[in-house]
């Protein structure tokens, strides 16, 4: 059972990697971290889903603990039902933005937020012993929670009558959550990739893949594209241009600010985030903070600060004020009240200057090892670009791979670095 948490979960291949057992050890952890420990439960469309859900289950229940299974379910509607139910720990079981083939689990505490790294390594240090069975645990259905979520994130939103919204599901969770909502907001909803048997969740569609959808979107006011589990979002404008999480990061937090809202007057990104959402925040009076690459890094460095707002440009986008994780489908919501409210086209609410910016994903054998050989290298350009621009070499927290990031205001001496970074690394696999 080598498998551990990265930055978001554990995950790796189902029944290879993440298998019946792990999942079954994770319940039957939890079960006794907590004791008459309640979790409520939901998932993606995978196909794997429903086997490691009900072995997760079976885990919790061999060790005194109940569960609500609420099945289909958008990751944030399991970090929102978790506060609402008053359970113990909310479990989701998905891979997010990964192929179907992969799968995860994310385990949420009391309150709503991804559990601490002192939980993490509980459970991976419980998983790795013999399993406790003792009498008194159970299971329930609770189809209702789906209505429960769809319910919330209504009320966050406003009329968008006569509105025209493209939504892409990616074959996810927001399957049927997402039209739902923006229908009962009162808008024009067409929704493409609803299929729910998981066997094409994120293939050629979704936020990972939200560029195939530039020719579609330019016949809709706004259109928005949701990885696997709905905890990201993409936007296009009524140009087919994509409005990434970095943009969406700054509408919002102007938003928030010309209202009075933005706590803390934060705004916090990633080390990845580019330097223009870094400047056009900071012209606009807030601080811009960075937090590590992971949503829960992002969190962390807003709970510390006082902050409400963070994000990613990969989609995730946190608003304190309203959720305690990213929400795809919320941060759509709210796009669509500025729209309407602002009365201007996205494309004008996305009209900021960034830098250049190149990032480039490569497979390796070691990626610990290449980014502690190439750190010298990575210094040397940095001294070489001086104040206008920066470079960002990680190994990835869910897949065997390290990431490149260049950005500098001149594109083509950003586009040479990352060749030169990547040849190197080639050089170093063979």
């Amino acid at each position: 059972m080598a498998i551990k948490f990265g930055t978001d979960g554990m995950r790796g291949i189902a029944y290879e990697e993440l298998t019946e057992d792990i999942a079954f050890s994770v319940g039957n952890a939890l079960g006794r971290i907590v004791e008459n420990c309640r979790v409520l439960l939901g998932r993606d469309t995978r196909e794997s889903g429903e086997n490691l859900s009900a072995a997760l289950i079976r885990g919790l229940v061999a060790a005194g603990g109940s569960a609500i299974d609420c099945a289909l379910m958008p990751t944030a509607g399991v970090a929102y039902l978790v506060r609402k139910h008053k359970r113990d720990f909310g479990v989701v079981i998905s891979a997010s933005h990964n192929p179907a083939e992969y799968n995860g689990i994310k385990v949420f505490d009391a309150d709503g937020y991804k559990v601490s790294d002192i939980i993490e390594r509980q459970i991976e240090t419980l998983i790795a012993q013999e399993p406790y069975y003792t009498d008194g645990g159970a299971a329930t259905d609770y189809s209702a929670g789906e209505r429960e979520y769809i319910d919330f994130l209504v009320q966050k939103g406003c009329d968008l009558t006569g509105m025209n919204i493209l939504l892409d599901c990616s074959n996810g969770a927001s399957a049927r959550v997402a039209p739902e909502v923006f229908k009962r907001l009162g808008a024009n909803v067409t929704a493409l990739n609803v299929k729910e048997d998981g066997k094409d969740i994120n293939r050629d569609c979704g936020a990972v893949n939200a560029e195939l959808l530039s020719e579609k979107a330019m016949n809709y006011d706004v259109t928005f594209a949701f990885d696997g589990d709905s905890d990201r979002l993409i936007a296009l404008d009524e140009n087919g241009d994509i409005v990434d999480g970095d943009k969406n990061l700054l509408i919002i937090g102007k938003y928030l600010l010309s209202n009075g809202a933005l706590t803390g007057n934060i705004i916090a990104g990633t080390t990845m985030t580019n330097m223009g959402i870094q400047k056009a925040a900071e012209d606009c009076g807030a601080t811009f903070v960075r937090a590590d690459v992971g949503d829960k890094y992002v969190l962390r460095e807003l709970l510390e600060r006082g902050g409400i707002l963070g994000g990613e440009g990969s989609g995730h986008t946190l608003i304190l004020s309203e959720s305690t994780t990213g929400d795809g489908i919320q941060t759509a919501v709210i796009l669509s009240k500025i729209i309407r409210q602002s009365e201007s086209k996205l494309s004008e609410l996305a009209k900021f200057d960034l830098y250049p910016q190149i990032i480039k994903s490569i497979a390796v054998k070691d990626k610990e090892m290449i980014v502690g050989e190439l750190t010298q290298k990575v210094r040397e350009i940095e001294a070489e670009l001086g104040g206008d621009g920066r470079v960002i070499l990680r190994p990835s927290g869910t897949e065997q791979k390290v990431r490149i990031m260049i950005e500098c205001k001149d594109f083509s001496i950003a586009e040479k670095y990352v060749n030169y970074l990547t040849n190197i690394i080639n050089d170093m696999e063979i």
